[in-house]
């Protein structure tokens, strides 16, 4: 039996993927930002002093990753880390005013980048792939942030009958 990579979901989502990735790649050039940066600061564009961890959820970029970035994000003057006032092992994220420049710049683009990857569905498709996806992250979501279930006790071992001391020899 052969494969149809036409109706292949995983398949599919990957090459819209690439196709929306190379969209918005282009808008944001002129912006000198990367999607991934985009993403950063947009997620922290009114939500100011974020958590990393929340960084991580809002975003989707995996926790190293998003680590080495925030840090070379604030190297570069855009965001700002500080001590958080809720927990003392975390740090609160924050756009500086340089990264709201950057973002503000960014965003017509990126909007306009969203729109062509729409103008060739009708808005009914749209508001259906849009539904979708977002059900589909947030079931996933849901499926991550749900505890794993206990594992089950193992029976406990059986108790190898004890052994009947020798005999005595009588004389």
């Amino acid at each position: 039996m052969a494969f149809n990579l036409n109706t292949s979901p995983s398949h599919l989502l990957h090459r819209a993927q690439q196709i929306a990735a190379n969209h918005s790649a282009a808008a944001l050039k002129s912006a000198g930002l990367t999607l991934r940066q985009f993403s950063v600061l947009s997620a922290l564009s009114g939500n100011e002093g974020v958590s990393q961890s929340d960084l991580v959820n809002a975003t989707g970029i995996d926790r190293s990753t998003l680590a080495d970035m925030v840090a070379r994000m604030e190297a570069g003057g855009m965001i700002k880390r500080s001590d958080s006032k809720t927990d003392a092992r975390a740090k609160s994220v924050s756009l500086t005013p340089k990264g709201k420049k950057a973002h503000d710049k960014a965003l017509p683009a990126v909007m306009k980048a969203d729109a062509a990857l729409f103008a060739t569905l009708a808005k009914a498709k749209q508001d259906a792939l849009i539904q979708g996806l977002t059900g589909l992250v947030d079931d996933v979501d849901k499926k991550d942030a749900a505890p794993a279930p206990k594992a089950k006790k193992a029976p406990p071992a059986k108790k190898a009958p004890a052994k009947k001391a020798p005999a005595k020899k009588r004389k």
